[in-house]
């Protein structure tokens, strides 16, 4: 916890404890969410296919909202922005945890998603802001860190709650299922009471980003030197997109572990993964954010193309930490290379277009993964082979960006 304090102890460190605070109690919709939504579309009996029109319901509605939220972003400030979202968020989780019919999932889900979308752009704008070059890959790493270590956790909770609610609440599966999901929502909607106590220096970034000349549209020279950079991480992260949303239905079928012990699983890599991405804040704040990523990107393809031939539980399970490792190391990695090279002023502009990168992945990649589990008949091994080829495809692209357009 001394590096946490260290960030703590200078100037705007407190503002910036309280931003990834407030993050962690957002997230705990999402987690429940993305645990447990697909065991509660396997009650009602709805197909694979809808658990990934699911998934990409809930990207796509993030989607439509990231170009708006960068806007918002820069002109209203993140914490209108973050205060918004929470909100949406939370309604949307709650009308899906008792949606019905496929209709009516999609829908949810892509309130949900917008919600989600305007809080991933306002994060790292405020996070820059709040920083100085010499402490922003410590932060950056402590927000993500602790938001998949509390992942981990979240996600063991939610594993256990909807047994919880049967054995102590005298509910059948389906209507506890619901009652997890409905208690994800209301912990989601508990942000909103503290992103609104956010004070200086959140407010000062927030003004001064809404008052500088660059609330205009990006210049040429801007969409000239970002997109395709923009582009290449679109390339990458759809290869981890493919069978994301499919794990928890992988270790339950293919594995035949109950859905508690899944969460307990989910929690112990959960908080692998925080540790992992703690420690690389500090690798790269000593070699540079651009070294770090080229590095981390070489291991997603080699563990997804050893998980379609896995067989033992075990193997499994340290395959699945090591692709599922690369997303949150990078993610803090990449947002840090792309604002690194634009304007303070536009830097809300810039992020959410590398969210819109993250949910078009994230829409193309469930929707394709959902079909091509359906097409065969329900088998993992070409899903992982798939996603592996893409995700090294991606990586090299990516690498090749980075080295070519480094960031400061």
């Amino acid at each position: 916890m001394s590096s946490m304090m260290s960030i703590e102890r200078r100037p705007g460190g407190s503002a910036v404890a309280a931003v990834i605070a407030g993050n962690l109690l957002f997230g705990t919709g999402l987690i429940f969410h993305a645990f447990l939504y697909n065991f509660y579309l396997e009650a009602l009996h709805l197909p694979t296919e809808v658990m990934g029109h699911a998934a990409a319901a809930l990207t796509a509605g993030g989607l439509v909202t990231l170009l708006p939220a960068g806007v918002l972003t820069d002109r209203a400030g993140p914490k209108a922005s973050v205060t918004m979202a929470a909100a949406v968020l939370a309604a949307g989780l709650a009308v899906g945890a008792v949606a019905t019919t496929p209709p009516a999932v999609y829908a949810a889900a892509a309130v949900a998603g917008a919600g989600s979308g305007i809080w991933r752009v306002a994060t790292p704008p405020i996070l820059m802001g709040l920083t100085e070059p010499s402490t922003r890959a410590r932060a950056f790493a402590w927000n993500v860190g602790l938001l998949v270590a509390w992942g981990g956790l979240g996600t063991a909770i939610a594993g256990l709650t909807p047994g919880w609610l049967e054995h102590h609440g005298g509910l059948t599966h389906l209507p506890a299922m619901r009652g997890a999901l409905i208690l994800g929502a209301a912990l989601s909607a508990a942000s909103v009471l503290l992103f609104r106590t956010l004070r200086a220096p959140v407010d000062r970034t927030a003004h001064g980003s809404a008052m500088a000349p660059a609330s205009v549209p990006a210049s040429p020279e801007l969409m000239r030197r970002m997109l395709p950079l923009v582009g290449l991480v679109t390339v990458w992260m759809l290869g981890p997109a493919l069978a994301a949303p499919f794990f928890n239905i992988f270790f339950s079928r293919e594995q035949g572990l109950p859905i508690a012990r899944i969460g307990v699983v989910f929690a112990a890599v959960n908080g692998g993964w925080a540790l992992a991405v703690l420690a690389s804040g500090e690798v790269a704040r000593r070699l540079g954010a651009v070294r770090v990523l080229n590095a981390a990107l070489l291991f997603f393809a080699p563990a997804m193309l050893g998980l379609s031939v896995a067989g033992g539980v075990e193997l499994a399970v340290a395959l699945y930490f090591f692709q599922g490792l690369i997303a949150p190391v990078t993610n803090p990695l990449i947002d840090q290379w792309l604002l690194g090279q634009t304007p303070r002023e536009q830097q809300g502009l810039v992020s959410s277009w590398r969210q819109v990168a993250a949910d078009l992945s994230g829409m193309i990649g469930a929707s394709l993964g959902g079909y091509l589990l359906a097409s065969s008949g329900g088998s993992f091994e070409s899903l992982f082979l798939v996603a592996g080829a893409i995700g090294l495809v991606g990586g090299i692209g990516l690498i090749a960006g980075a080295l070519i357009a480094p960031g400061r």
